[in-house]
């Protein structure tokens, strides 16, 4: 169960990131280059993001922010799937300041109260991005076959719904388990 939310992290990142210039191009008509600049912006956020995340979880516990950031990401993408061009592109790059504490968030997770059981755990989680190499080619098929890299975004929503679903429930569900 644990391999999933860290598969739909680096699904949803490098999905986002890999066709963020083509989404680009295609619903702001700009250049390959411009898109290219937006996309280091986008890493930029994921920065500001991950620090930002870091400050708040002194305050906030961390699934409960892991669950309002991918709940974020849920709506930011359904507004790029459904509002293509430049607010599309917007809520596009936002996304990555809301994903930049998920994967180290869900690996936290994922191996407290683990024991002797701890680097087997970390391993499988390392292993798990293998998502983003799986998940990228699922989206690439999907704009090709609609013709709508907007629709293709619906992937990396998949993804998110998945981070949200653990972050609310399936790590509440273990942690009561391990009790």
């Amino acid at each position: 169960m644990l391999l999933w939310p860290s598969s739909s992290t680096s699904g949803g990142q490098v999905g986002t990131w890999s066709y963020f210039i083509q989404y680009v191009q295609d619903y702001t008509h700009l250049s390959e280059k411009s898109g290219g600049y937006f996309l280091t912006g986008t890493l930029v956020a994921f920065a500001v993001g991950r620090f930002s995340a870091t400050y708040l979880m002194r305050f906030v516990p961390p699934h409960h922010l892991m669950g309002a950031y991918s709940l974020a990401n849920i709506v930011l993408v359904a507004i790029a799937v459904v509002f293509p061009g430049w607010v599309g592109l917007w809520s596009l790059f936002l996304t990555s300041f809301f994903m930049s504490l998920m994967f180290p968030t869900i690996f936290a997770l994922g191996i407290k109260d683990l024991g002797p059981n701890t680097k087997k755990a970390g391993s499988f989680l390392v292993m798990a991005i293998v998502g983003g190499a799986v998940l990228t080619p699922v989206m690439g098929l999907l704009a090709e076959f609609t013709k709508s890299m907007a629709i293709a975004m619906l992937v990396p929503l998949a993804c998110y719904m998945v981070v949200a679903y653990f972050a609310f429930v399936a790590s509440q569900r273990r942690k009561k388990s391990a009790s």
